[in-house]
């Protein structure tokens, strides 16, 4: 799916949006392990002829060779007319992907195949050996497990072939026939899966229409999974896109791991103008290519499913289609938490890792990973996007019955109890879509979920809760309470433990802002950390009495020898501290941060403004962390 916003929006702009690992050793009886990637991932031909396959250096020099005409459709863009760049980037559409037309039913309009979907080929060793490194899906993940395995782990690694466009019916139809490919080839009786977005919802269908029946499965780790369907699909199919050009500027620092954190530096805004140019090419170009994919359609969510069906497909020529869509959201999405846990019952291992903390790119105020919302990942509820749920919120326990299970998450965001699998389930904030790979928590969490036989769940290992905050290098800084479990803060902590994430520069800590409880970290000399190295601050001050109430850790800092002056990152904690705070239902939901001092002391109107200048968030760092430094060294 991280391909797939390539496609839909770095495509549409034609502008290229161009780990260490846990200790868990290889069991004694060892699985191959299948790759299931994500949408768009294979490569795809017509009588061997190659007609798709994602090229971002392509998509640049399309760019570089048109980049006068470009610049024309800029400028008439500047004067409100959008038809000339519309125009000129969706005939570079059709003559990228127009070979990947279906017709009404679902059908290929042309013979199209993949490369090859028998186990020999597809084994990670052979694509090496015979020069194939463009099948490997997902590559730094596939090398990496291929390093877990040990000697020849490229032996026992397999890279799944599909044609993207067809329904979850048909593919899970082919990974059935594949995993038999591989037990038969490799002589296993079971096998291992690691899925990635729409391989994740693949992967489900696959359990739903053979799990049970087969039972050849070891472990299941679904990544980022898109089990329930896209955001972003439905704003494609309803022609309803509003870029949320902030999130994807995220999403762009994110996947290339930039260091020089530079994202305050842009704070973008919604151009109305670009949402328009964008549905006019869904409009005119992209549902002449994919209107009518299967796979497209068991993208949306099952919230909207019949709505848009009944607006935009004929129920005679669509037939077919209808057809393998209706038998997918009704009787395998619609029983989603059933059959999954009933596969769990059969001795399956099924975990899912999902994203969150994101709205989505496309402009839904949704929880999600800027891709997938968390309820389509994986089934639970959440506060909307900028909310969370009140002070003394009591999970659901509606999946999980345990009381004692805690599945709500530090920043009272994600109600995991309500979830397909709650103890089954990890949750990594910050974390964007696909962008897993670049994560080192990811990889060491995919490591130990892929190659430990025996069941885990969210409470096997300490370090590896439920939720955490992402290790992605582009956030430049994480923290954590002494003696508490992650993302909680408690009366026995007396410090803060701040890590730098930088694989790069040298950090200095300038000060630490604490919104939501009269508490201070003081930062009273000099704090220099190496890259990946860590200290801890005293903390003075006392906790809010009352449990299941939150307060914001800002770590202010600065990056030597970073194009950035300063930067900044907040992370939100719970208090545990006594009793709960009383629940009111009337009131479900509160803001996600605590005000801080800079935003108490101006008002409203000159709030509007700086938040429509862009220099909101920019001004709020360098005050708190003024006021900050001021309060630290202030006289007792």
């Amino acid at each position: 799916m991280k391909k797939c916003i390539c496609i839909v929006i770095s495509i549409l702009l034609l502008a290229a949006v161009a780990a260490p690992a846990a200790n868990a050793a290889v069991s004694e009886e060892v699985y191959p392990t299948i790759m299931v990637a994500g949408y768009s991932s294979s490569n795809l031909y017509e009588d061997d002829n190659q007609v798709w396959k994602l090229d971002m250096n392509g998509i640049l020099n399309t760019v570089l060779s048109r980049i006068a005409q470009i610049g024309r459709g800029l400028g008439e863009l500047a004067l409100q007319r959008p038809d000339y760049l519309t125009d000129l980037v969706g005939q570079e559409i059709l003559n990228l992907a127009g070979k990947l037309r279906t017709n009404p039913d679902g059908s290929s309009v042309f013979n199209i195949t993949t490369y090859r979907q028998d186990a020999e080929h597809t084994q990670l060793s052979y694509l090496y050996a015979h020069g194939q490194e463009s099948q490997i899906h997902e590559p730094i993940i596939m090398d990496a497990a291929a390093e877990w395995y040990g000697e020849n782990g490229g032996d026992y690694l397999f890279s799944y072939q599909q044609d993207f466009r067809m329904s979850m019916v048909d593919c899970a139809a082919t990974l059935d026939k594949y995993v038999d490919s591989v037990l038969e080839f490799t002589g296993a009786k079971k096998v291992n899966i690691i899925a990635v977005s729409h391989g994740g919802q693949t992967v489900a269908a696959y359990l739903a229409m053979y799990g049970l029946r087969k039972n050849v499965i070891n472990n299941a780790v679904l990544t980022v999974p898109a089990i329930g369907g896209a955001a972003l699909a439905y704003d494609v199919m309803s022609e309803s896109v509003a870029l949320d050009e902030e999130t994807l500027l995220y999403f762009i620092e994110n996947g290339n791991m930039m260091e020089e954190d530079i994202n305050w530096l842009v704070r973008a805004h919604q151009f109305g103008i670009l949402d328009q140019v964008c549905n006019l090419l869904i409009h005119r170009y992209i549902k002449q290519i994919l209107g009518y994919w299967g796979s497209m359609w068991d993208f949306i969510p099952l919230e909207y499913y019949d709505e848009l069906k009944n607006e935009l497909l004929d129920p005679v020529e669509s037939a077919a289609l209808i057809e393998k869509s209706d038998y997918f959201h009704y009787e395998i999405l619609a029983n989603m938490t059933e059959i999954l846990n009933s596969c769990v019952d059969e001795g399956m291992n099924i975990y899912l890792v999902a994203g969150m903390g994101m709205p989505s790119v496309t402009g839904l105020q949704v929880q999600s990973d800027a891709i997938i919302p968390v309820k389509c990942a994986t089934g639970a509820e959440s506060a909307p996007y900028g909310s969370r749920y009140n002070n003394g919120y009591i999970q659901k326990n509606s999946i999980c019955a345990d009381v004692s299970h805690n599945h709500l998450s530090p920043d009272m965001t994600v109600d995991a109890s309500t979830g397909f699998l709650p103890d089954y389930t990890w949750y990594i904030h910050g974390m964007y879509h696909g962008m897993g790979k670049k994560d080192d928590y990811f990889m060491d969490l995919c490591k130990t979920l892929l190659l430990t036989n025996n069941r885990i769940d969210v409470h096997s290992y300490s370090e590896f809760p439920q939720f955490k905050y992402s290790t992605n290098r582009n956030y430049s800084v994480i923290c954590a309470l002494d003696s508490s479990p992650e993302g909680y803060w408690t009366t026995s902590d007396s410090k803060l433990i701040i890590t730098n994430l930088s694989h790069k520069y040298k950090m200095r800590v300038t000060s630490v802002t604490v919104d939501g409880a009269d508490v201070r970290f003081d930062v009273k000399k000099l704090i220099y950390l190496d890259p990946l190295s860590s200290c801890s601050i005293d903390m003075s001050g006392v906790l809010p009495v009352g449990s299941l109430q939150t307060a914001d850790i800002t770590v202010n800092y600065r990056l030597i020898g970073s194009i950035t002056p300063i930067g900044c990152r907040t992370q939100v904690f719970t208090i545990l501290n006594g009793d709960p705070l009383p629940y009111d239902p009337n009131e479900p939901y509160t803001s996600m941060y605590h005000e801080t001092a800079f935003e108490e002391g101006i008002p409203d109107t000159v709030k509007s403004v700086l938040k429509f200048t862009g220099m909101f968030d920019f001004l709020k760092m360098i005050i708190n962390n003024l006021l900050t430094v001021l309060n630290t060294f202030r006289i007792k």
